[in-house]
């Protein structure tokens, strides 16, 4: 039988702010790292590979962020390795959706070929935590059958 109480609505809603939050934070670190790399190698690369760059970066802070929300370490190792990767992946495809369907600044402003997009880091986040709470909820439910 289910024990379905208040803890039981509350604690997936506490994990996937959490996760979001500080998928948000990572991502924002992980964009900083990105644009230290790119100006420590001097752009030898197209503007392409530069802004890739970035945009990974900031897709593996958020899904590494949003993975510590709904972490679970009781797994088999593989397990655990593979739903870190498959949470980074959503990271990485967030940031991207978040490029393409955010808000475009001119390529000139301030003097820099790109700008930062915060819709980039939310996007980044947004699409960690889905995954991580989606992995999370499908462990959670396995849990209650047992």
């Amino acid at each position: 039988m289910l024990d379905v109480g208040i803890y039981a609505f509350l604690v997936p809603l506490g994990r996937t702010l959490a996760g979001f939050i500080i998928g948000i934070m990572l991502g924002i670190v992980g964009g900083w790292i990105a644009v230290i790399f790119n100006a420590m190698t001097g752009y030898p690369w197209a503007f392409a590979v530069h802004q890739n760059i970035y945009l990974v970066g900031i897709g593996l802070g958020a899904g590494g962020g949003a993975y510590c929300g709904w972490m679970n370490l009781n797994l088999r190792w593989y397990l655990v390795v593979a739903s870190l990767l498959l949470v980074l992946l959503g990271g990485i495809a967030g940031a991207y959706l978040g490029y393409v369907y955010g808000q475009q600044v001119d390529p000139t402003y301030l003097g820099r070929r790109y700008t930062i997009d915060n819709t980039i880091h939310f996007g980044a986040a947004v699409g960690g935590i889905a995954v991580s709470a989606a992995l999370g909820l499908i462990g959670q439910l396995r849990s209650w059958g047992r």
